[in-house]
């Protein structure tokens, strides 16, 4: 997957996924959405025939760290469901 940061700042972070829907870039909101760090966090969809969402970080702290640390709990999280799930 490609990613292009659009904005790429201390606080403020703008993320545009290529050819992705929003899937991706909704969990990586949905953890972000409790780290008191972060003062905002949006997804957006310009139009339904250009698979390029994109994500906007807005942090009292380093938005490049905080999103990267939010992907890593992600990765566990699947692992976690991965071992979880019953094997046939």
């Amino acid at each position: 997957m490609e990613v292009n940061f659009l904005e790429d700042e201390a606080k403020n972070l703008v993320i545009e996924f290529v050819d992705a829907d929003r899937s991706l870039p909704d969990f990586i909101k949905s953890k972000l959405l409790d780290n008191k760090d972060v003062d905002f966090i949006g997804v957006v969809k310009e139009h339904p025939e250009i698979n390029r969402p994109k994500m906007i970080v807005k942090s009292s702290k380093n938005a490049r760290t905080i999103v990267a640390k939010a992907v890593e709990e992600l990765q566990g999280d699947m692992k976690e469901l991965a071992a979880s799930l019953p094997k046939k």
